[in-house]
């Protein structure tokens, strides 16, 4: 079990520039639905830092609303997702995460973005699963995206958050 703290400092500024950038520019430089949730990358990371912490599921509820706010889609998919997924990553840290760098992280990581695609396109189509099926491979390719920036991001994201000062 990972009990580091974290820079409340780093991290406040670290999520408040995420989330402008997830909102602003990080969707202007993409297509289609290729576009990295980096605020979910930082949100895992503290996840990883403080599992015991409900103070993550704070501010997993701010980044899914705001996202919900300038998403486009129906209200409240992006929040339950974005809960869901941390509230799993949280569980499995706890549990599988006794060094912090290790490859259980990315392990951890992977699995977490796989969930949150995995919630955020069963509530985009609960109403029509053959669409599931038909766009199968353009899933498969975005969640295999989504995995490889999460893992790249999540190792520095938690140097930087779990760092420690010199005096």
């Amino acid at each position: 079990m990972i009990n580091g703290k974290i820079k409340n400092w780093t991290f406040i500024s670290l999520f408040l520039v995420f989330l402008f950038l997830q909102v602003t520019f990080i969707p202007q430089l993409f297509f289609d639905n290729y576009i990295p949730n980096i605020v979910l990358a930082l949100l895992l990371a503290v996840s990883a830092l403080d599992n015991r912490s409900i103070n993550i599921f704070y501010a997993a509820f701010v980044t899914g609303f705001v996202l919900d706010i300038f998403s486009g889609n129906y209200f409240g998919l992006i929040i339950i997702s974005i809960l869901f997924t941390i509230f799993i990553s949280s569980y499995l840290n706890y549990y599988f995460l006794k060094e912090l760098f290790s490859y259980n992280l990315f392990l951890v990581a992977s699995l977490a973005i796989l969930i949150y695609n995995t919630t955020y396109i069963f509530l985009i189509s609960i109403g029509d699963f053959g669409q599931i099926f038909f766009n199968l491979k353009q899933f498969l390719l975005i969640i295999v995206f989504q995995i490889i920036y999460t893992v790249i991001l999540i190792y520095p994201l938690a140097h930087i958050l779990s760092r420690k000062t010199c005096n």
